[in-house]
């Protein structure tokens, strides 16, 4: 055993909150956080939803690129450029995969051809992952859309029910001149349900407010919309919220709870947001009606609009459920175009607008959603910024430990060091946070161990961890630092190879023994180094890859931080990480 070096008093206030205090509000901040990506015009982020955690990164002039999680993948994984026209607000606007693209490989592009009309169409992934098969395209939908270069919608997704879900703008101009809105004979100005896994090439739902002999097109679930950029779905709840661009006074969000008929008329062009509209520009009826048919139309109110100067266009979002618990969990996240200002909203909140405080960027085109909830904000510019809450002010999103940080704070293994609240990454670990972290991993954060006894000669049954390092002994975890007394050095920072026998036996048992090695994997572990074993089963078992490559080292004589005593045991209890 190495010679304890012994930890300062000023040291040891700072590196632990008293057991019993309360644990900080998680997700207490959040920020916005460049993705390092280089990007043009984009106007899309989604996942594909197998696995993998790439971002899949639309950019309006025809190409779909990949962000790996540590840079944007030189060759696109789709580029259609040649089949659309750009830009304004045309372009390749929309991608969705298939909830079951991990088997089937089929994703779906909402596009403007050459021309100027809407086309849905499906592909499929080529034999590499992260290429798709450019030859692949089917049409599904095509939408007359030649005449008007502006509203032409242009998102995707699947709802829970395992359906397509499109929005499509009302077919350009100012006001609907086409009177797209309110009419259930043309598919402008709506949203559109389609069974893409029947019939072709699909199928319409049989619970589609128009479908059969019912007057009004089959493809129509919802309507009155005048341009729904962007709508999405509440992973956990399957409510569907929808932004819809307004004319030149009102912008607004609506609302469908999940279950609900479709059916609804938003009310455009009858109503701007909340607000009678005035259609001076009915080029339809002649002479023209001015809405003279709207009275006696029963409309669907925004849950929230707002109006214009110096925002001008809603961005649609997403209902934020990443696994860092927030005050956003659960809320709306949106902005506006020309404003840029970041808003949150909820029905529990009285649909009010809360400006999140984090900077104001004009230019937003799109929000992203990923595997695991977080959310992302693209920019025209293109730039693509992680918005993300975070619970500890000195470990943000951008620290290497963030998520291990934050799995542990989840799992109630750690509440930080401080009340600001802070979790001292750069502090190194003594053997007393470790007892703390892992019995709060083995038996659960609500474990209180029974009253210490004085098992150990240094530990005293008033020392703050006390009865977490004598549980630790009980567990058969640990036998102490020295015999004749038996101690366990509670206030001794942890070198890298002590670290190594803990995690060992949590993950493998008090019994366990690890193989003898012949040769290490480390080139700074000699064989016979008392803790070689131990680090060999660490690497076995993936909870570590040492500290430095080429070659690979270990760094067995080094202190353990914080930041590294979280990665460490998050991977040894393989706690999901945000």
């Amino acid at each position: 055993m190495r010679t304890p070096r012994w930890a300062s008093a000023a040291v040891l206030l700072a590196i632990a909150l008293p057991l019993a205090a309360a644990p900080p509000p998680s997700g207490s901040f959040v920020g916005l956080f460049q993705i390092p990506a280089t990007l043009s015009n984009p106007v899309g982020v989604t996942n594909a939803g197998d696995g993998s955690g790439r971002l899949f990164i639309v950019e309006q002039a025809g190409r779909i690129r990949i962000f790996d999680g540590s840079q944007v993948l030189a060759t696109p994984f789709l580029d259609i450029a040649s089949l659309v026209s750009c830009c304004g607000e045309r372009g390749l606007l929309g991608l969705a995969f298939h909830p079951s693209y991990k088997t089937n490989g089929f994703f779906y592009i909402y596009y403007t051809r050459a021309n100027g009309d809407i086309q849905i169409a499906r592909y499929h992934v080529s034999a590499n992952p992260d290429v798709a098969d450019s030859a692949s395209g089917t049409v599904l939908l095509t939408i007359p859309h030649s005449s008007q270069a502006n509203h032409n919608g242009g998102q995707l997704a699947f709802g829970p029910d395992g359906y397509l879900y499109i929005g499509v703008g009302d077919g350009g101009g100012g006001g609907d001149p086409f009177e797209s809105g309110q009419s259930t004979n043309t598919l402008l100005g709506k949203i559109l349900r389609i069974d893409v896994d029947h019939g072709s090439p699909y199928a319409i739902p049989a619970g589609n407010p128009f479908a059969g002999p019912a007057a009004g097109l089959d493809e129509i679930w919802s309507y009155g919309l005048r341009n729904p950029w962007r709508f999405s779905f509440d992973r956990q709840t399957g409510d569907l919220y929808i932004g819809d661009v307004g004319q030149d006074a009102r912008e607004e969000v609506d609302f469908q709870a999940a279950g609900a008929a479709g059916g609804r008329n938003y009310g455009w062009d009858c109503r701007e947001g909340t607000q009678p509209y005035n259609d001076t520009s009915d080029t339809v009826n002649h002479p023209p009606v001015y809405n003279a048919d709207c009275p006696g139309r029963t409309f669907v109110e925004p849950v929230l609009d707002f109006g214009h100067g110096p925002e001008c266009s809603v961005t649609g979002g997403y209902v934020y459920r990443g696994r860092v618990q927030s005050f956003l969990t659960g809320k709306y996240v949106f902005s506006d175009y020309c404003g840029g200002k970041i808003w949150s909203t909820s029905q529990a909140g009285g649909w009010t607008r809360q400006q999140l405080p984090v900077p104001v960027n004009p230019q937003v085109t799109s929000f992203g959603e990923s595997e695991t909830g977080r959310i992302y904000v693209a920019y025209a510019g293109g730039t693509l910024d992680w918005l993300s809450p975070y619970t500890f002010q000195d470990v943000l999103p951008t620290h290497w430990s963030w998520p291990y940080v934050e799995a542990m704070f989840a799992s109630g293994i750690t509440l930080g060091c401080d009340t600001t609240p802070s979790y001292c990454p750069d502090t190194t670990a003594t053997r007393a946070d470790i007892a703390v972290f892992l019995v709060r991993g083995i038996h659960g954060a609500g474990f209180t161990p029974p009253p210490a006894t004085g098992v150990f000669a240094d530990v005293p049954t008033t020392h703050r961890a006390a009865a977490y390092i004598e549980q630790l002994y009980h567990d058969g975890i640990t036998n102490g630092c020295a015999t004749s007394p038996l101690r366990y050095c509670p206030d001794v920072t942890v070198m890298r190879a002590d670290i190594a026998p803990f995690l060992v036996r949590v993950r493998h048992g008090a019994g366990f023994t690890p193989p003898a090695v012949g040769s290490t994997s480390f080139a700074d572990v000699p064989p016979d180094f008392w803790a070689a074993p131990w680090i060999e089963q660490l690497f076995r078992d993936g909870i570590s890859n040492g500290c430095a490559l080429s070659p690979r080292r270990y760094c067995p004589s080094s202190d353990v931080t914080r930041a590294e005593a979280a990665g460490f045991i998050a991977k040894t209890f393989n706690l999901p990480l945000p």
